[in-house]
């Protein structure tokens, strides 16, 4: 799981980013990779089970699709 899973393209030529997840107790912020290592999904800093996922703020991800 690196960067062979986000070379793959999606339909309208969107590539996929790496995906974060925030700790909803202490505001850590972990990479999906670092989350499969871990053997169960925990906070590595608190042990709080409850994340969020992180929307990208990056500009190449903002599309703007015109209407019909």
């Amino acid at each position: 799981m690196g960067e062979e899973e986000y070379g793959a393209t999606l339909p309208y030529g969107i590539v996929p980013g790496p995906v974060y997840y925030m700790c909803l107790n202490c505001g850590n912020v972990m990479s999906k990779d670092q989350i499969d290592q871990l053997p169960s999904i925990m906070c590595s800093r608190c042990g709080y089970r409850v994340f969020v996922r992180l929307r990208s703020t990056r500009p190449d991800k903002v599309r703007r699709v015109y209407a019909v």
